[in-house]
Formats: C-alpha cells, structure tokens, sequence
C-alpha cells in the first residue's frame, strides 16, 4: 500500500495505492489518527487505486470514521470498487460512509458544511 497525503485547508486527502491488508493498514489508521489528533478531523480517502481490500481493514476504516466524528469531523471516500463496495455491504458497515465520485466532491462537501 502507498499513501500520497494532501492539505487542503482543514481538510486531508489521502490517495491510497494498491492493497489494504491487515499487514499494512495499521500505517494508514496511524496517519488517520495523527492527522485527527492535529485538529484536522476533515479526511477524505481516495479508494480508487485500492486493488484489494480485506474484512480487517474494512474494519479500520469504519473506527477511522468512527474517530473523525468522535471529534466532530468526518471522513468520506472517493471512488470505492465495486469489490469494495460489495465486501462494505457484505459486512454491514456500507451505510455508514459518503460516497464521492470526485476528491473535488468530497471536500467541498465538507466546506460546505463548514
């Protein structure tokens, strides 16, 4: 997995690159958590290069969420697969994010919001 991470004002776009694994998304939730930690509780991921996600990590994104709400934020994902979205739903947690076809989309919504 590769991690490319951008400031757009209160908002942190991270685009993720290959696969997400129990192995390897632990960097990811750290980045998360760094970031929220910081003040800066606006996180946007862009799945659309994540050629593999499993149950795990599924999992970690949802306490990812949970954390960002937790200090009044949020986090929103751009372009999941539609492997994503089928293991998201398999598992129950689908529902719980907002889906962006664009990072453009995801963090004007949060200035929006603003």
């Amino acid at each position: 997995m590769d991690m490319e991470k951008v400031n757009d004002g209160n908002v942190i776009l991270i685009r993720i690159s290959g696969s997400l694994d129990e192995e390897n998304v632990c960097d990811l939730r750290l980045a998360v958590a760094d970031y929220i930690k910081h003040k800066k509780s606006y996180v946007v991921l862009n799945l659309q290069a994540v050629d593999m996600i499993d149950q795990v990590s599924a999992g970690y994104l949802l306490e990812c969420l949970q954390m960002a709400r937790r200090k009044g934020g949020d986090l929103k994902l751009v372009q999941p697969s539609t492997f994503i979205e089928q293991l998201f739903r398999f598992l129950g947690i689908w529902h719980y994010f907002e889906i962006y076809q664009t990072e453009i989309g995801a963090i004007n919504a949060f200035k929006l919001a603003a």
